[in-house]
């Protein structure tokens, strides 16, 4: 299920500073306003992994927030684990991985009767579920970015200098060549795409010009990582 060989070995502790710790602060809801509804029954399978456009994005935007206040004190920023819990990037984004993942998220999970992660099943909402399943398994490899952080900075560049008034073809050019860049990037999951900011920002320029610098700082986040 996890694709990385030292991560099926490893045990799964939750490294949290008190019973429910988990994030910043305790187990906490996620806002999936935007995000199309799921049967009441979370399924067994991702609904997403095949998605495109608006939804994958949305899914991955909220997947990403929900990870961060709930996931990432003991699975890391980014869901680059520090060693002490699984590398959640190299889950493998099929049945089985699903199943992994679903079974974590639902019951919790145990040591020696201690509890070293909550339950989710009665605070993330099937949507929630799937978005942070989303968001896990389309990590891209963050040390590839960053050894290519010259080419990254150089399409920095470019959309810092579109002017608002960019035709429509101009914005293209570059939208085109953010996901160009963004798709020589694979999923540490073996998820169908990646999804890194390059994307990201190609998907928020096509919404318009006026959108350069927001879509320049997504960039210069990854970047800083």
């Amino acid at each position: 299920m996890l694709r990385k060989p030292a991560a099926l070995a490893a045990p799964v502790i939750f490294a949290a500073a008190m019973a429910f710790a988990h994030g910043d602060t305790a187990p906490r809801s996620v806002d999936t306003t935007g995000l199309p509804d799921l049967p009441d029954e979370v399924g067994t399978v991702n609904p997403w992994r095949e998605a495109e456009g608006e939804v994958l994005f949305k899914a991955v935007d909220i997947g990403g927030k929900g990870f961060n206040s709930n996931c990432a004190r003991c699975h890391g920023l980014e869901a680059i684990s520090g060693g002490l819990a699984p590398d959640l990037r190299y889950l493998e984004a099929n049945d089985f991985g699903d199943e992994w993942y679903l079974d974590r998220v639902m019951h919790g999970y145990e040591q020696n009767g201690a509890v070293k992660m909550p339950p989710f099943a009665d605070i993330l909402t099937p949507e929630a579920i799937w978005a942070i399943r989303t968001y896990i398994e389309t990590r891209p490899d963050a040390d590839e970015l960053t050894a290519r952080g010259t080419d990254i900075s150089a399409l920095r560049d470019k959309v810092q200098a579109l002017p608002a008034t960019a035709t429509p073809e101009e914005v293209e050019t570059i939208a085109a060549e953010l996901d160009a860049t963004g798709a020589e990037f694979e999923a540490l999951s073996g998820a169908p795409r990646s999804v890194s900011a390059l994307q990201q920002a190609a998907f928020l320029l096509r919404s318009g010009a006026n959108h350069a610098p927001m879509a320049s700082e997504l960039i210069s986040g990854l970047l800083r990582q």
